[in-house]
């Protein structure tokens, strides 16, 4: 398959050929990598970077043209690494006291009620997930591994768990909306 052209790639992946999109990762994983790395100066960060990446990139591939995949990647990979600077950047100028887990400001206490109160919405929304998307959501957001390891805990390829990861948080997107809706709704009180 890796004889194909992204093209070619692109229609097999679209037409649900889902090893498509792992061989179009796979050809350009290496030198995305390396753009990162030479941009952020950190393996981890870089690593992350390219997985954002790859994820953004599951996100928007339908509207990709196909004669600029390898240009919108590194566009892609540009901004990621931008934003992981900004981050870092941020980070580094916070007082100490954030630094070390506490807030330079706290909430109000009715604020506290509330923010563990979408906490705990969250993680009974997350129960009604599949169990591959909630696995991978859990691992990713709550114990921070990769997506490289996630996908080996999984015994997947890399573009299912982040596809997984997709489909997961907009499942995820949709049932707090819905929720949402419904408390929302006139009666509901």
């Amino acid at each position: 398959m890796s004889s194909l052209s992204d093209g070619e790639l692109l229609a097999h992946f679209q037409a649900g050929d889902e090893f498509a999109l792992e061989a179009l990762f796979e050809r350009y994983e290496q030198g995305l990598f390396h753009f990162l790395l030479g941009m952020l100066r950190d393996h981890h960060q870089a690593e992350d970077a390219l997985q954002e990446t790859f994820i953004k990139a599951l996100e928007h591939i339908p509207s990709v043209r196909a004669e600029s995949l390898k240009s919108w990647l590194y566009t892609v990979a540009y901004r990621q690494a931008m934003l992981t600077k900004r981050k870092q950047k941020r980070r580094a100028e916070q007082p100490e006291d954030a630094a070390l887990g506490f807030a330079a400001t706290e909430l109000a206490p009715d604020d506290q009620v509330l923010r563990a109160e979408q906490v705990q919405q969250v993680r009974r929304l997350l129960d009604q997930l599949p169990p591959l998307q909630r696995d991978v959501i859990r691992a990713r957001i709550y114990e921070g591994k990769p997506f490289r390891q996630i996908a080996q805990d999984q015994d997947c390829p890399l573009n299912t768990a982040l596809a997984r990861m997709h489909e997961g948080l907009k499942r995820l997107r949709t049932l707090w909306e819905q929720q949402h809706a419904r408390s929302a709704a006139p009666g509901s009180d």
